[in-house]
């Protein structure tokens, strides 16, 4: 008898905190908030059902030790590049910017990639954010955490002539988001 009444106890204990609410709401720069706490005091909210959470986005992670130089390939014509770098941000630095804004740059060396029709791409997260002869990009509301980047030289054919290591930056900005005193 002890032992259903615990496992009784244990159950009602279970359900009572399966059954939170959850609050969404927009904060003062439109940016959309979940929690199970309600909002700060004038933010107006909606309960809402675990159903209507957006889904959870995730990201495999890259093996920032391992390094991403491709073999050129053989041929006659191909450029003779000496380095691919990422100069700026610096590998594992941190940038502190509020606004999310990041300033991208590479160094190519010899740069004569426009003069041999090569592009200069480059990633963050592993997906493309540049494409073409600039070797400098300007992001803009970057979220907060830690990036990777990586640059590759291709020719015309879409073959990787010379490729960067991969570097780290770490994102930091600062929230205002506040929980109400109890």
């Amino acid at each position: 008898m002890v032992k259903f009444l615990i496992a009784l106890l244990a159950g009602v204990l279970l359900f009572n905190s399966v059954k939170a609410e959850l609050f969404k709401w927009k904060d003062e720069r439109g940016n959309t908030i979940y929690s199970d706490q309600p909002p700060p005091e004038g933010e107006q909210s909606a309960i809402i059902k675990k159903e209507q959470l957006p889904p959870i986005i995730t990201v495999p992670a890259i093996d920032v030790n391992k390094s991403s130089n491709a073999a050129e390939p053989e041929s006659d014509t191909k450029a003779r590049y000496q380095s691919i770098v990422i100069s700026d941000p610096g590998h594992d630095a941190e940038v502190r910017e509020n606004t999310g804004n990041v300033s991208i740059s590479v160094q190519v060396e010899p740069y004569v990639f426009n003069e041999r029709g090569d592009t200069v791409v480059i990633y963050m997260d592993g997906n493309e954010i540049s494409r073409g002869s600039q070797t400098s990009v300007q992001l803009q509301n970057v979220d907060r955490g830690t990036h990777t980047l990586r640059a590759e030289v291709l020719n015309r054919a879409g073959q990787v002539l010379k490729a960067s290591d991969t570097t780290v930056f770490h994102l930091k900005r600062f929230s205002a988001i506040t929980r109400p005193a109890r």
